[in-house]
């Protein structure tokens, strides 16, 4: 006895669809299961005083400040972009956070040879400058 759909190509495609379905399941499954060990065992990596990565100079940058179209350091010394020395110092620009787009894309051009991350000045900082600067000490 035969069935009028044995030989329909349709649902041929429709039992190798659900076939490949079942299969992927049963892969997500095994592999979701097996990362659960695995970050048990990452989670008891410990970094102890002694450790290299905790000293690694790398990761510490150094603070700059960019204020009315200057650049100064974290004691408001003028910072001088020509007279960087050549080593492997890290930094963090703070701009204001009303700076527009186009001078920001002028600043990133200017420190494009340095390593530098730009970040937003925060609230502290901006008054700290603006106290400076509007008693006259700007040297």
């Amino acid at each position: 006895m035969q069935s009028e759909y044995s030989n329909n190509p349709l649902t041929e495609v429709a039992l190798a669809l659900s076939m490949a379905f079942f299969s992927i399941m049963v892969l997500s499954i095994f592999a979701l299961s097996q990362t659960d060990t695995k970050l048990k065992s990452t989670s008891s990596l410990k970094i102890n005083s002694s450790s290299s990565q905790k000293n690694d100079q790398k990761n510490k940058r150094e603070i700059i400040f960019y204020f009315k179209k200057g650049f100064y350091n974290k004691n408001f010394k003028k910072w001088n972009l020509d007279n960087i020395p050549k080593s492997d110092t890290r930094y963090f620009l703070a701009v204001p956070s009303e700076i527009s787009v186009k001078e920001l894309f002028e600043i990133k051009s200017l420190v494009k040879n340095i390593d530098v991350k730009i970040t937003q000045k925060n609230k502290e900082w901006a008054d700290a400058f603006n106290n400076k600067f509007r008693k006259g000490t700007n040297k």
